[in-house]
């Protein structure tokens, strides 16, 4: 007995020629049965799966099935899987089965599997685990099927998703690995003619099945899932029109969550021909189909939209409380998005639009001139600026700002000396005078001169009206403050010294910085 408690298992695996076979054996298993060093057990488990004797086997089964410890259960199949015995797969299989088999033995017993063997009744539990929640178990999984033939796996993966048994979270790891791995075959998205010659069995499994598929990818599909998203629309790219009417005509679906499902899908898949279908979804008494409508159309980014979306802010009523405000910021992105996707689209429809009494379709065009910020939208935002309505105002001003346009900065000037300007308004013109200096910093510091004296004079008026205006609403001023630290010179500094004795405490900071941040530019140029 005393060689049992002093010889490690290493030592007993080096010895086993001279100790015998059998007696190593003996040795091996003792330790891991009574051994209270874990580290040596492991070891003992290990060499017992490298003495290549039959008797090894059925020890390494005992183990595998019957011990509690997890680690000496996972290096047990590891061992199995050493040993490469095809009758090792039936004992590894049942562990892999059990519920209470925890993850890192499952990794284990997965990878030993693998390299016993991977044939089709592998590849197949290895596709029904990929049903395991464990991200480990599944990257474990997903490793190893890569690694297969594309065809083969795609081919599998088809078979797998017409099985009953699959839950919702398994179809839609099915989904992500079939759009992942034809993706890999580095397929042009607009054209399948490489897929057909090369993988002619999956294309044609893809078309025969392409109802089926499109059933599954509507009832699982969830937009803030990126990669599945990415996949449903790599595997609908591949089907092209032979499912693209099938999605506009489920538009007409009375299931509420296929409906806006496939108007999501048709939005992101840019189907044009969806148009005419989308539109009449515009007025869904649902406001989500009417959301996702609004979404696809701007996705589409066809320009005969535009007059459909904006006719929903037409409204007539004298007052607005009926409106969905969550609606109309869609309609705005969406407006924004299909000018930004068609640059050379004529801009006559929403000028015309301007001619109308209504204040927030106005307002909502302001918004839009600013967001696509074209110079042509300048001379209409200078009219905007004059109407009674202080969003309409605003959102001009602001445009103004976006754009850019060196011949918006006096007049916005003249609104800031207006006696009658509202401090909030007052601000947006520092503000948006501000995005003008700074579009044009090029031109402030170039050698033309008139150029630049543009700037200097207009720096001088705004220099003056902080002068002037102690009275003025604090935020007025701190925007002020801030412009003058970006750009002004060392006419500013006295006015801005006034500052460092207001009233308000941020005005002080703000004035104190800016003037530090001037001198030291001046030490800088000088």
């Amino acid at each position: 007995m005393q060689i049992k408690t002093q010889l490690p298992p290493q030592e007993i695996f080096n010895r086993r020629e001279e100790l015998g076979i059998g007696t190593s054996i003996d040795l091996l298993v003792d330790i891991i049965e009574n051994n209270k060093n874990k580290e040596n057990r492991l070891q003992a488990v290990k060499y017992l799966g490298i003495m290549k004797d039959p008797s090894c086997f059925e020890i390494l089964e005992n183990f595998l099935v019957s011990d509690d410890d997890i680690e000496i259960k996972s290096e047990a199949a590891k061992a199995l899987g050493r040993l490469k015995n095809k009758k090792a797969l039936k004992p590894l299989k049942y562990v892999l089965e059990q519920e209470n088999t925890e993850n890192k033995t499952k990794i284990t017993v997965l990878r030993a599997i693998a390299s016993i063997r991977f044939a089709e009744k592998e590849i197949k539990l290895f596709i029904k685990n990929l049903e395991c929640r464990d991200k480990s178990v599944k990257t474990c999984i997903k490793n190893r099927l890569i690694n297969l033939v594309p065809e083969e796996l795609l081919i599998y993966l088809l078979d797998s998703l017409k099985n009953d048994y699959i839950s919702e979270e398994h179809e839609i790891t099915l989904i992500k690995l079939l759009g992942y791995e034809l993706s890999g075959i580095n397929l042009a998205l607009d054209d399948t003619s490489f897929l057909k010659a090369r993988y002619p069995e999956v294309y044609s499994r893809l078309i025969q099945n392409k109802e089926f598929l499109l059933e599954i990818l509507i009832s699982i599909f969830k937009e803030d899932d990126e990669q599945l998203m990415k996949s449903t629309l790599i595997i609908l790219e591949i089907l092209g029109e032979e499912i693209n009417t099938r999605l506009i005509n489920l538009l007409d679906d009375n299931e509420f969550i296929i409906k806006k499902n496939a108007i999501k899908l048709i939005g992101e898949l840019k189907i044009e021909n969806a148009l005419n279908s989308l539109i009449k979804n515009l007025d869904n008494m649902y406001s989500e189909i009417s959301l996702a409508s609004i979404e696809a159309l701007g996705e589409i980014g066809h320009i005969s939209a535009i007059p459909e979306l904006l006719s929903i802010l037409d409204i007539k009523a004298l007052n607005y409380e009926y409106i969905d405000y969550d609606m109309k910021w869609h309609i705005l992105e969406a407006v924004r998005k299909i000018y930004m996707n068609n640059e050379s689209a004529p801009f006559d429809y929403l000028f015309e639009m301007l001619k109308t009494d209504n204040e927030l379709l106005k307002e909502s065009i302001a918004f839009i001139m600013g967001e696509v910020a074209n110079k042509k939208f300048v001379d209409s935002l200078f009219l905007l600026m004059d109407e009674k309505n202080l969003d309409v105002r605003k959102n001009s001003i602001i445009a103004l700002g976006k754009i850019g346009s060196v011949k918006a900065i006096y007049p916005l000037i003249n609104v800031l000396n207006a006696p009658d300007t509202y401090w909030l308004l007052k601000k947006v013109i520092v503000d948006a005078i501000f995005n003008i200096y700074h579009k044009n910093r090029h031109m402030i510091k170039g050698e033309d001169f008139n150029q630049r004296r543009v700037f200097i004079i207009n720096m001088e008026r705004i220099i003056d009206y902080l002068k002037t205006h102690e009275d003025d609403n604090f935020k007025v001023k701190v925007s002020i403050i801030k412009f003058l630290e970006s750009h002004g010179e060392k006419t500013a500094l006295p006015a801005l010294l006034k500052q460092v004795n207001d009233f308000h405490r941020i005005v002080r900071i703000s004035a104190t910085k800016a003037i530090k941040t001037i001198e030291k530019r001046l030490e800088l140029s000088n």
